[in-house]
């Protein structure tokens, strides 16, 4: 069950599991497969209306989606765009595009106008699904983009000028005569495209199959009896679509809310239902164990409570674990490319990210490709058990992000131990992360250097107080005879770009910025100032 190394090759191997879920098959075949087997069981409650949906209900809604689209002249290979929110019928349409082999893009749905237009012109959706509250803001992307063929669909959404979503969940009265297609090669065939950030701080599209899928889906059925499964990410979130995957792998329910993070809402659904698995940033839990009602709650239910997405400080684990009577805090490290890579599911260690996950490798590089040792810092390679396909229409970033082999360059420095716990040192790439989100500098420095009066601009990250995530500060070289201030480039950028981005760390105003002979800006000593600004 330990991972294991080859001191020839230099690489740490997950143990292999073989394929409990058949990964020649298509992803549709099998969580309709695995839905039937328990027809009468909850597998999902919306917090925000009480409403419960069996396994048999939630399969029903997919097929019925299924005939009212292909009835629509919907066919495999047609691109789809999600722009959405956990809502009650969000996942019978995903069951549906996946059994029909329409690939889906999981958009933010606080994705500002620039960044759908990007992820658009990448993907070309012939169908788009949204939200009531981001509706506009999708329909005028839409618009600039230039996809006038492009049919856009609304949940939950009372608005006369867009069609419903609910609409294709009509019943056809021939949903009994209905079995989901073999969509030909599940390794070739692409299931979802999730979005990545490279070097540029541009998304990428990260191509995964079904047979990926599959695989994964197939590692979880180890899990049984594991009762209430939450977490607020919504499915462009490698979170949201894991746990949906996981719900239904196990047969255990998934309890979703439209609503954002709040600690009060957090406290109030861990009150008022049995939740046995959470998934979380650790951000979140910093703010919950700050909260008056962290000692009012009972955590006896809680089995499981997950961290992704960015560092967990060993103080936050600790509070976790000592609030669990009959559960422990897991950390998980993971790339879109693959999912989760690495957990501490076996044993914890300070400061590591856990160890390789089933049907993983690993190894460490130096910056010629040659395998380093244990203890040694190089970039992290990682290989999966099935091919990954790179990126949507753009074999340059596919080129340089995978090797041969299989192997896939993460950008991320790291070191391994003597019994293969994971270490992150540092990342290559300078995209700061803030509560989950990406955030590229270079988008928030093009915004800057437009203002009347900034001469240059550098935007680094420094850790929020309790070390998290990043929050992003401006550092700007201004035309001495300008009087531009802090409120005003705050003013500026807080109206063209989503609330993840913006300059929490502050705007700060120097006379140079501090660079190396061939003018590359010195992001870490720049950062290093602040932090030391910031504690005056």
């Amino acid at each position: 069950m330990f991972p294991t190394f080859d001191p020839e090759t230099k690489v740490w191997s997950g143990f292999e599991q073989p394929p409990l879920l058949n990964p020649e098959a298509s992803l549709g075949q099998v969580l309709m497969a695995l839905l039937k087997r328990t027809p009468t069981k909850v597998i999902q409650i919306d917090a925000d209306t009480g409403l419960q949906m069996t396994c048999a209900e939630m399969q029903r809604r997919a097929v019925r989606a299924v005939q009212n689209m292909e009835a629509a002249g919907y066919r495999k290979g047609d691109m789809v765009a999600m722009v959405c929110t956990n809502s009650e019928n969000l996942t019978p349409l995903v069951l549906a595009v996946l059994i029909l082999g329409m690939p889906v893009n999981f958009l933010a749905p606080n994705y500002g106008l620039d960044d759908l237009i990007h992820m658009m012109k990448i993907t070309q959706p012939k169908l788009v699904f949204c939200d009531a509250d981001n509706l506009e803001t999708v329909r005028k992307a839409i618009r600039q983009t230039g996809l006038p063929g492009a049919e856009l669909y609304a949940l939950e959404c009372e608005s006369p000028d867009v069609r419903k979503a609910e609409d294709l969940l009509r019943e056809t009265g021939y949903e009994q005569m209905f079995f989901p297609p073999y969509l030909g090669d599940s390794r070739k065939t692409l299931a979802v495209v999730l979005c990545s950030s490279g070097t540029t701080g541009l998304a990428k599209g990260v191509c995964v199959s079904h047979a990926h899928l599959i695989t994964l889906c197939g590692g979880l059925t180890m899990f049984r009896n594991c009762g209430l499964i939450f977490c607020f990410s919504p499915l462009f979130w490698g979170t949201g679509l894991y746990c949906l995957l996981f719900s239904i792998t196990i047969g255990e329910p998934r309890l979703i809310t439209r609503k954002p993070f709040s600690e009060d809402l957090f406290f109030d659904l861990m009150q008022q239902y049995p939740i046995s698995n959470v998934f979380t940033q650790p951000a979140y839990a910093q703010m919950l164990l700050r909260h008056r009602r962290v000692n009012t709650i009972d955590w006896s239910n809680l089995e499981s409570w997950s961290f992704g997405g960015s560092f967990v400080t060993e103080e936050v684990r600790d509070a976790i674990d000592a609030l669990l009577p009959n559960g422990r805090s897991y950390i998980t490290y993971g790339v879109s490319e693959i999912g989760a890579s690495t957990v501490d599911l076996f044993g914890r260690k300070a400061n590591s990210a856990g160890q390789v996950a089933p049907n993983i490798s690993a190894k460490i590089v130096d910056e010629d490709g040659t395998a380093l040792g244990i203890g040694e810092h190089g970039e992290l390679l990682l290989r999966f058990s099935e091919p990954l396909l790179g990126y949507y229409n753009n074999p340059t970033a596919t080129a340089e992000a995978l090797c041969e082999g299989g192997w896939l360059r993460t950008g991320d420095i790291a070191s391994f131990d003597e019994d293969g716990f994971l270490y992150m040192l540092d990342r290559k790439k300078d995209l700061l992360k803030y509560q989950g989100h990406q955030i590229s500098p270079a988008d928030l420095e093009a915004i800057i250097a437009r203002i009347e009066g900034v001469e240059q601009v550098a935007v680094v990250g420094f850790p929020a107080e309790h070390g998290t995530y990043e929050l992003a500060a401006a550092v700007i070289v201004k035309n001495p005879l300008s009087d531009l201030n802090e409120e005003k480039v705050l003013r500026i950028v807080d109206a063209q770009v989503a609330d993840y981005k913006r300059l929490r760390g502050g705007v700060f105003f120097v006379s140079a910025l501090p660079t190396t002979e061939n003018g590359k800006i010195l992001r870490r000593k720049l950062r290093d100032k602040l932090q030391a600004r910031s504690k005056l």
